[in-house]
């Protein structure tokens, strides 16, 4: 367990008010858990005022004894009541504040109502936008920590080998790989900011059901244990000779790790042999050309175009409707940060960033292959992370 360093959180909310002021916003409004932990290194019940410039006001509803302990912020006040938000801004000397920044990304509707009713002289808007950009460059400490979450994730990932057996259910596949990854120090959950989206540890996916599409925003989400999840491992069995996609991802003092690899007990057939050495091109062609001033756009563009020069340009990144515009994401505190490496996507890669490539084929009827590593954008291009072999493994039969 770390706390975050009152350096870490200066630095992260001066450049935050950069932005503000850049757009003209007279402070922010911060509500949701993980825009909080990221600004005041806590996610107890709380609202994190940040003006544009000057001391920012951390308002914790419950619990103030954690929120104390845990950040590192000077000015940390107890809230009793929501509609107390506004007197404790004026008694902290902020008198109206024309323009108030809010998440509206994510921020119940409610809540919502509620601030127009308590600051109704005031103006809204959305700084979720601002806010991703800033949380887009990682510091040498989130670095730090993504790198502890990765090494996790190759750990789990080879000691994969050892385990899958065939006749294995994907669940129990899924508890073995997640009680290892917790007995190293993984904190069980990963965080994802997209409305209705929910994300595992893991997708384990086998045989024509892993190429099963579903509501998540993937190019592959199985089955499921059932209709209420319908996504992620469910009781197939894996077989010889089928592929083993297994995408799992690990959580360290929040920040997360996703790798994908692909397995098969015994040989599989040619076709998804075959399809994997295309991914591995792909793969190997964005490591030698990503780097700083690269497009989102260009980078899903050139996977594409050698997804369609291999043959396989109708099974890449999903099938028919499941299909999905994008080859890569950022990570850091959740999984689907900025930046996004897809269809009109403009935005440049800058240095700092932290992104999951992730070109994948899904041969419906039949089973799917992938692989998945994460990437640091660095002054001359991007290294990769995740350090375990990307080679389709085959498993004694």
């Amino acid at each position: 367990m770390e706390y975050t360093p009152e350096s870490e959180l200066k630095s992260r909310i001066q450049r935050f008010q950069d932005s503000l002021r850049g757009q003209g916003v007279d402070g922010a409004l911060i509500c949701q858990n993980v825009d909080l932990f990221y600004f005041a290194g806590t996610v107890q019940e709380s609202f994190l005022f940040i003006p544009q410039q000057g001391e920012p006001t951390l308002m914790v509803k419950k619990s103030y004894a954690r929120a104390t302990r845990e950040s590192a912020l000077s000015n940390i006040i107890l809230l009793e009541k929501v509609r107390h938000i506004p007197g404790v801004l004026r008694d902290g000397g902020f008198g109206h504040i024309g323009t108030i920044g809010l998440e509206l990304d994510v921020l119940p509707t409610n809540y919502y109502f509620h601030f127009q009713s308590l600051f109704s002289r005031s103006q809204f808007t959305d700084v979720s936008r601002l806010i991703l950009k800033v949380r887009s460059i990682k510091s040498d400490y989130e670095i730090r920590q993504i790198r502890k979450a990765v090494k996790i994730t190759d750990e789990v990932m080879d000691w994969a080998k050892e385990i899958i057996r065939e006749g294995m259910t994907e669940l129990e596949i899924d508890g073995l790989l997640f009680s290892q990854a917790r007995k190293k120090g993984h904190q069980g959950r990963l965080r994802i900011r997209g409305w209705n989206q929910e994300m595992f540890h893991c997708h384990i996916l086998s045989g024509k059901k892993g190429a099963y599409s579903s509501f998540c925003t993937s190019p592959v989400c199985g089955e499921g244990p059932n209709p209420a999840i319908a996504q992620g491992a469910g009781a197939q069995r894996v077989r010889r000779g089928e592929p083993i996609y297994i995408d799992f991802g690990v959580g360290i003092n929040g920040y997360v790790s996703d790798e994908t690899r692909t397995f098969s007990i015994g040989k599989p057939h040619r076709l998804f042999l075959r399809g994997f050495e295309a991914l591995l091109e792909i793969k190997r062609d964005m490591e030698h050309s990503a780097g700083p001033g690269v497009s989102g756009r260009a980078i899903y563009r050139r996977a594409v175009e050698l997804a369609r020069a291999s043959g396989f340009e109708d099974y890449f990144m999903g099938h028919g409707e499941g299909r999905v515009p994008f080859v890569g994401h950022g990570i850091g505190l959740e999984i689907d940060e900025l930046p996004l490496l897809g269809m009109g996507i403009s935005t440049r890669l800058e240095e700092g960033m932290v992104f999951a490539f992730e070109p994948k084929l899904v041969f419906p009827g039949k089973g799917v292959v992938g692989v998945e590593d994460v990437y640091l954008v660095s002054s001359h291009g991007v290294e990769r992370l995740t350090l375990t072999g990307d080679q389709l493994v085959i498993l004694p039969e």
